[in-house]
């Protein structure tokens, strides 16, 4: 009977080991951190430059069902031209004028950061019903580039200018959110850039080291489609 008892127990213990650790690692799995990713689209109106659309996208994991932490890069393009009329358009049914063009300008911002966004659900705030939305704080820092360009159409002076900045910066903001799905959701708020940029440049004729500075800061609104993997 003991020897009966040492074999059935000599067969069971692989099976029970490997049941054990099929346990554990659906246990780890649980625990493991989604990977998070969001596309979003807006607008941001700096202080030194001219507002226009910017595009973005981060990448990173859920801590929790309400905290997300990751990488984010944005994109903001703008041109501008310098134009002067030179005649003008008057013909039966139609006006206008003809210009010309004299100098052309493109900025493009390229924020780098650090992003944390925090979801507060309503129905935290209303257990009675159910709801589908909710509110949320985000946060990032990070290093910030500018790139402007120049191109100057005049004949007697007929240039390309090209000009990098860099520096530190942040970001602060709060909106609304909706759950579209279980792994998708929608969101839009609004955004707080800080950020001052600068690059150094040849020295001044007392010897003197000169940089030359633009601020970034200002306010912009976005929304975003954020998504979840397991």
């Amino acid at each position: 009977m003991l020897k009966r008892t040492q074999i059935i127990i000599a067969l069971l213990l692989p099976v029970c080991s490997l049941y054990a650790q099929n346990i554990s690692l659906n246990l780890l799995r649980e625990k493991q951190p989604k990977s998070a990713l969001a596309i979003t689209a807006g607008y941001l109106n700096p202080k030194d430059t001219e507002g226009g659309m910017m595009l973005g996208a981060s990448y990173g994991f859920s801590i929790d069902e309400a905290v997300n932490l990751g990488v984010g890069l944005d994109l903001f393009h703008k041109t501008y031209a310098q134009k002067a009329e030179v005649a003008s358009i008057d013909e039966p049914g139609l006006t206008g004028q003809i210009d010309t063009l004299q100098v052309e300008y493109s900025r493009t911002i390229i924020p780098l950061m650090l992003v944390l966004d925090i979801k507060i659900p309503a129905k935290r705030l209303f257990p009675e019903r159910q709801l589908y939305f909710g509110y949320f704080v985000h946060a990032g820092i990070g290093y910030e580039f500018l790139i402007s360009k120049e191109r100057n159409y005049d004949p007697e002076i007929n240039t390309d200018q090209s000009r990098s900045f860099g520096g530190l910066g942040w970001r602060a903001g709060g909106g609304v959110f909706y759950d579209v799905g279980s792994r998708s959701t929608l969101s839009a708020a609004v955004i707080y850039n800080n950020s001052e940029v600068s690059r150094s440049i040849k020295e001044s004729n007392k010897g003197l080291p000169v940089s030359e500075r633009v601020n970034l800061t200002g306010l912009g609104f976005r929304v975003g489609l954020h998504m979840k993997f397991f």
